[in-house]
């Protein structure tokens, strides 16, 4: 049967409650005089929902596939970050997002409060106005935040451009979009604030329109960092902060393979990083990763630990995988387009009293441990970050003996395409440069210093060039 209510016309107010822990709420609304007392059940929670491939079956098919991001896949994932606790939870970037801009908004309200009473005091001093109300300044404090937000992100629009090296292409459309994007924010803040100086009404029209504009926005960008964080990749990344001490052209031939795309649109490609440490081998991995996952591609950052865990208790048609927090699912890693594998270098460990890399133990490690996962590796692009093989240096052997693990790599994975070889110097200095107004926010280790990069023949040994 049903029933259909009036509620009061005075505010009332929603208790929500948990019970069972997430398998129903009761919702209970007070009015004037009447009490109304709902019981929804629901199949699970969103935290539970969210980024649903957490539920990994042991016999999906395998193979690289582009991101796919439901509508429901977002909400589910907004509501995770939004409800959930990060001191009990992991902190994700769509939260990180999420929660920026609920900063911008604010800093927006609160700027045209300020604003707006100081206009009003303002012109009432100059005689603009008879007498001081909270709303005589509303006009004028919502032009000043509006413009104050404008001026404030393209400053900080400027200051990060400055600092790209220029190696590698800055992104500068998505870097302007993200400062136009910060900027509609701390306005729609703003037009919040001008909002309350309003008749009940309008700030209830206007206000609205706010929360219309501002969930139209996060789309696009949820959907971004939601592809970036299921990457597992351990930080962000950019390549144009790469320090220039290649060649352009060197550099281009690595921008190109990420402006081609990844499989199964194009062959795969392997690329192999060593350098020494602290010299940005996990930066130089990381930055490839970011740049592809920013392309909407689907990347997985693995240790070899794990990868060769994994491998052990695969079979031919299953490959098994660590979901990863609850709060982000990563992508499955046989199912990436670009597969990172990081920590090989304890693995090689030097043998005394040569002091070579043991490389018949690598070869080992291909063709027996990871012969499971062949057929998965050998159909995306995968980025091997080898570390500084034979500490401490004669570094220009370095060259060399990382075009043999390309080779070996290569092989394993039966490719035609040339391997990449990307060669770190040693750890570079700290920044100096600063911004227009406030100085540089870079660090030192993060920042990769190149020595080489090239394309290795699987036929004969290309010489690297030499940079010293």
């Amino acid at each position: 049967m049903r029933r259909s209510y009036v509620l009061p016309a005075r505010i009332f107010i929603v208790y929500f409650v948990g019970i069972d822990k997430r398998r129903c709420y009761l919702v209970v609304i007070s009015g004037r005089r009447k009490i109304y007392v709902f019981v929804f059940l629901v199949r699970g929670t969103p935290k539970e929902n969210a980024m649903s491939a957490a539920n990994h079956s042991a016999t999906i098919p395998f193979g690289p596939s582009a991101p796919e991001l439901t509508a429901k896949n977002l909400w589910d994932q907004f509501w995770a970050d939004v409800y959930g606790k990060e001191v009990q939870t992991t902190a994700t970037y769509s939260y990180t997002w999420v929660a920026d801009q609920f900063g911008h908004i604010c800093l927006g309200l609160i700027g045209n409060f300020a604003a707006t009473a100081l206009c009003g005091v303002a012109m009432t001093l100059l005689g603009w106005s008879p007498e001081f109300h909270y709303d005589t300044g509303k006009w004028p404090g919502l032009i000043i935040v509006a413009v104050g937000a404008a001026v404030w992100e393209w400053f900080a629009y400027s200051k990060s451009a400055d600092e790209a090296t220029k190696l590698f292409p800055l992104d500068k459309a998505l870097l302007l979009a993200n400062a136009q994007v910060a900027a509609a924010y701390m306005i729609l803040g703003g037009v919040l604030g001008f909002a309350f100086h309003l008749h009940l009404t309008w700030a209830l029209v206007v206000s609205a329109g706010v929360l219309v504009v501002a969930v139209r926005l996060a789309p696009w960008w949820l959907r971004q960092k939601i592809i970036w964080q299921k990457a597992a990749l351990p930080y962000l990344f950019r390549l144009a902060d790469v320090l220039p001490t290649v060649d352009k052209p060197e550099a281009d031939t690595l921008h190109n393979l990420i402006q081609r795309g990844a499989p199964p649109d194009i062959a795969p490609c392997q690329i192999v990083i060593g350098g020494p440490i602290g010299a940005g081998r996990t930066s130089m991995a990381a930055g490839i990763g970011t740049e592809f996952a920013f392309k909407n591609h689907k990347v997985r950052y693995l240790s070899l630990d794990s990868l060769l865990e994994f491998a052990v208790n695969s079979t031919a048609t299953s490959f098994r995988d660590d979901c990863g927090p609850t709060t982000i699912t990563y992508w499955r890693w046989s199912e990436s387009q670009v597969v990172i594998i990081d920590g090989i270098g304890p693995m090689l460990a030097v043998d005394d009293p040569g002091r070579q890399p043991n490389f018949s133990r690598f070869k080992a490690m291909l063709d027996t441990n990871l012969s499971k996962v062949a057929q998965v590796l050998k159909q995306c692009h995968t980025v091997w970050v080898v570390g500084d093989l034979c500490p401490p240096p004669p570094s220009d052997q370095l060259g060399k003996i990382l075009e043999e693990f390309a080779k070996a790599v290569a092989a394993y994975c039966q490719s035609n395409s040339k391997p990449f070889v990307i060669q770190l110097d040693e750890p570079p200095e700290p920044p100096t440069s600063k911004g227009p107004i406030f100085p540089s926010t870079r660090a030192a280790p993060r920042v990769a210093k190149l020595r080489s990069i090239y394309q290795v023949s699987t036929g004969t040994t290309a010489k690297p060039p030499d940079k010293r």
